[in-house]
């Protein structure tokens, strides 16, 4: 769990008595090796810190202060890493069933038995998400990531869509063509629509049946 930031604050009133406690080797080349790794862990979740030279190392009064900064800057990394966690998409348990296509029941079973990483329900019942960075562990032993399910299962709804447009163009070009070889050009058609010269009911529909199949291909095409 991140540090609240009345945690933080206290760190950073009480950093040279935690500072003692982390380089509390007498050997300075312990310390400074112990100040390297420090700085390293920083560095690595993100956070650009300003470093103490070689020479600044061997200053005793500013090694301490250095000291004491890298260990509030160690609270800024779990305080940095509570944002961005904060910032991960979740997923309802019903959405990940329906990407991951099992039953809610599925679901539910494999978080009680902790398959995915991380995510636990402290209370039977109780709604839990379940976070795109999560791990899942079939029974198998296979594992996947929750967010590239949800890109898998996204590009298998957009084929599934692309599909159907093809489909649905295929049965326009169709009915396009049946109307045009029965009554000829549609602006023909129109045009004997216009001056009337059109005498039964099943004509005036198939024209709004064409005209509609007209500008549905239209929207398809884009």
């Amino acid at each position: 769990m991140g540090m609240a930031i009345q945690d933080i604050l206290e760190v950073r009133e009480r950093q040279a008595t935690y500072a003692s406690n982390i380089f509390s080797s007498r050997q300075l080349r312990e310390n400074i090796i112990t100040y390297q790794m420090l700085c390293d862990a920083v560095e690595a979740s993100g956070i650009k810190i300003q470093r103490l030279s070689d020479d600044e190392l061997l200053v005793p009064e500013k090694f301490r202060v250095g000291q004491q900064d890298i260990v509030y800057q160690l609270t800024q990394v779990q305080h940095s890493s509570q944002a961005v966690s904060s910032k991960v998409k979740h997923y309802p348990t019903r959405e990940v069933a329906r990407m991951l296509g099992v039953s809610h029941q599925t679901i539910s079973r494999w978080i009680a038995q902790g398959r995915f990483d991380g995510v636990t329900r402290t209370e039977p019942g109780k709604h839990v998400d379940i976070p795109a960075n999560a791990i899942l562990e079939y029974p198998s032993g296979e594992t996947v990531k929750i967010s590239e399910v949800a890109e898998s299962y996204q590009a298998r709804m957009q084929t599934a869509v692309e599909t159907e447009s093809e489909d649905e163009l295929q049965f326009i070009a169709q009915k396009l063509s049946a109307y045009e070889e029965k009554y000829g050009p549609i602006e023909r058609f129109m045009h004997k629509s216009e001056s009337g010269e059109l005498v039964t009911s099943d004509e005036d529909i198939d024209l709004d049946v064409w005209t509609y199949l007209l500008k549905r291909k239209e929207s398809l095409l884009g």
